[in-house]
């Protein structure tokens, strides 16, 4: 029963990768849309700021952000992944600077380790499938050659430039780590491993086809123009669940500090917002300037302070459409202010201007959740 029940859960979390890589389609074709109407030095100068952004926040250095760009340049990308190839780029990787997290350090990869390598990056199967298969077979080699430290395999370059490079030649945005959302390894089978890889992978490439949607050389003027309908069915659904979602946080609080106060409001940049709302929630777009419509949950217990916000915002300058729920809190205590959540850009949910309300509720509704459920949890160890 244990075996057929486990194969249920996979067939299940199957279905979920087919639908997840269909978002994935279906944005990535709004994405092409909109680069097309970019010059080729504005699409250059957006994909080159991301980049440096995105190695710099994995912790790596220069070396290896001038090594991510030229490798992800127009004639380089279009270079077959081939067993010499991998060889060549785990030599380049393995002379890396101590300020790249480039672990393992025993040499190149050998022909056969490269050749496994190669195989897994010319699977034909979906760009994000093949991407992940690609990072699977890499980390298992290196992992054979010499296992982890307390880091963790995800911080290893060489899987992560290799799934980059795969999307590049597929014409999808490169993938580096997000420090907040390692891929999903540890404890896990084969089979398991490469489907809530192919998972994980589909989340975070939805996550970088909207960061690249949203970049824009310089803040949008802040628009006063009337929510979408699909914007202001889900902004206003969002506000009954999280002050649904009050009453049951209240009570929590309540047992352990009677003096404690939840409160929930909302607004947007249609209309005026109160204090220092406005900046704050500004700070957090995808697209500086955008349209934007949020709903605030306000706690306090115990000499600190929390406001979680639901911000529901449009993607993109020009508006493509597409909008992107996302969720972020700051906790206040006598130490300081700081994030109160960690959540990351997997946790963000597109929704595409062919959807209904109805299809991208239950991702919103795990959003606010789970963004609760991170709330309390933070608050309520201070």
């Amino acid at each position: 029963m244990k075996t057929l029940r486990c194969s249920a859960d996979l067939d299940r979390t199957r279905d979920l990768v087919h639908e997840e890589l269909m978002d994935v389609d279906r944005l990535r074709d709004i994405w092409a849309q909109h680069r097309r109407s970019q010059s080729p030095d504005v699409r250059e100068a957006a994909w080159k700021e991301l980049a440096h952004r995105r190695v710099r926040e994995w912790g790596a250095g220069p070396a290896l952000e001038e090594l991510m760009v030229s490798l992800a340049a127009g004639g380089a990308a279009g270079r077959p992944i081939t067993a010499a190839f991998v060889v060549q780029l785990s030599e380049r990787i393995g002379d890396l600077s101590p300020d790249s997290p480039s672990r393992p350090r025993r040499g190149p990869l050998d022909s056969e380790q490269a050749l496994r390598v190669a195989r897994a990056a010319a699977a034909p199967v979906h760009p994000v499938v093949r991407a992940a298969r690609t990072y699977a077979e890499c980390v298992t080699v290196l992992d054979e050659r010499e296992p982890p430290d307390e880091a963790g395999t995800h911080v290893w370059a060489l899987p992560w430039v290799l799934a980059s490079l795969t999307l590049r030649r597929a014409d999808f945005p490169p993938l580096l780590p997000d420090p907040l959302s390692p891929p999903p390894w540890v404890g896990l089978g084969p089979d398991e491993r490469l489907v809530e890889l192919s998972r994980h992978f589909a989340r975070m490439t939805t996550g970088a086809l909207l960061e690249e949607l949203s970049w824009t050389s310089e803040p949008a003027t802040e628009p006063h123009t009337p929510a979408s309908s699909l914007a202001t069915v889900i902004r206003r659904r969002v506000l009954d669940y999280v002050r649904s979602c009050r009453e049951s946080v209240a009570l929590i609080l309540r047992s352990l500090d009677p003096e404690s106060h939840t409160s929930v409001y909302s607004g947007g940049s249609d209309g005026s917002e109160p204090g220092t709302t406005a900046s704050e929630v500004a700070d957090t777009l995808l697209t500086p300037g955008a349209a934007h419509w949020w709903t605030a949950l306000e706690l306090s217990a115990d000499g600190a302070s929390l406001r979680l916000f639901v911000v529901v915002q449009e993607v993109g300058r020009p508006n493509t459409g597409v909008l992107a729920v996302t969720a972020h809190a700051r906790i206040t205590t006598p130490e300081g202010t700081r994030d109160a959540l960690r959540m990351s850009g997997t946790d963000d949910v597109a929704v595409m201007p062919t959807d209904s309300a109805d299809d991208r509720w239950p991702r919103v509704h795990d959003l606010v959740d789970e963004a609760v459920s991170r709330a309390m949890r933070t608050l309520t160890q201070v």
